[in-house]
């Protein structure tokens, strides 16, 4: 779905490149009645017509290029769903299984045996984070060089090897969606970026050319048409009478820098 910043530029470039469309042919002749008693013997008045036209067609064009960008990136934003759900189970998998793991060091061992074996800490929740956490744990199981203290009760065992398993089991799966999330926020910020450069063109090429059309409607004696055309002083890409009674416009944000570690990725 477009969003609301596109839809609103859309309106306003397909009113005004209609309205330069429809009346170019009278634009130019109030040109003409301006002008033509001033030309001098050999002289002819520019074609006005096609320059109106000219005009339409640039900023239909760089609306367009705004429209299709918009679509990419909605198409981006779409595409997050799955690889966000993937990471977000995986990562819940592996957490679970470092909490159970740290409660059953923490009931047989206490915090020495935490400490040893690296998971002294609260369990993270950041993906990332939970990757590092649970291949030093798995790392700390596995080596024989590290010894635990004695249980606290007799009855109270921690199978080490069976643990890293576990853990371990749970490490490839949220490896390859972090990778995969951080290829869609990659390709997220690129589509972002380019609907960025296309809002930015858009709205240039939209101000200057409604300007343009509006000065030459009032040169022409058309000042209906001017005030129709006539571009927003504080609206980017939106005419002066669609603006009134709106609040400000607020403007598109930067592309993300968020680490790929973010729960939003």
């Amino acid at each position: 779905m477009a969003s609301k910043l596109v839809t609103d530029r859309e309106k306003s470039s397909r009113a005004v490149a209609a309205s330069a469309a429809t009346h170019a042919d009278e634009i130019a002749k109030g040109f003409s009645a301006e002008l033509a008693p001033h030309l001098k013997s050999g002289e002819a008045m520019p074609d006005v017509a096609l320059l109106v036209r000219l005009m339409a067609r640039r900023i239909a064009a760089d609306t367009a290029a705004l429209v299709a960008a918009d679509d990419a990136h909605e198409h981006e934003l779409a595409d997050d769903a799955a690889p966000r759900e993937a990471r977000d189970e995986a990562a819940a998998r592996l957490r679970s299984a470092l909490v159970d793991g740290r409660a059953a060091i923490d009931a047989a061992f206490g915090p020495a045996g935490l400490r040893k074996l690296r998971l002294d800490g609260a369990v993270p929740e950041d993906p990332s984070v939970l990757v590092t956490i649970g291949e030093r744990v798995v790392k700390a199981l596995r080596d024989a060089d590290i010894k635990l203290p004695k249980p606290r009760r007799a009855s109270m065992k921690v199978d080490r090897a069976a643990l890293a398993g576990e853990i371990d089991a749970e490490l490839p799966a949220l490896r390859k969606a972090l990778a995969k999330a951080a290829t869609e926020e990659r390709e997220k910020e690129a589509t972002l970026r380019a609907k960025q450069l296309a809002m930015r063109k858009s709205d240039r090429s939209f101000g200057q050319g409604a300007a343009w059309l509006a000065t030459s409607c009032t040169f022409a004696g058309l000042e209906d048409l001017a005030a129709k055309v006539r571009p927003s002083g504080r609206r980017p890409g939106r005419t002066a009478v669609e603006e009134e009674g709106e609040p400000e416009e607020t403007a598109p944000p930067e592309a993300p820098a968020e680490p790929t570690t973010s729960a939003d990725i």
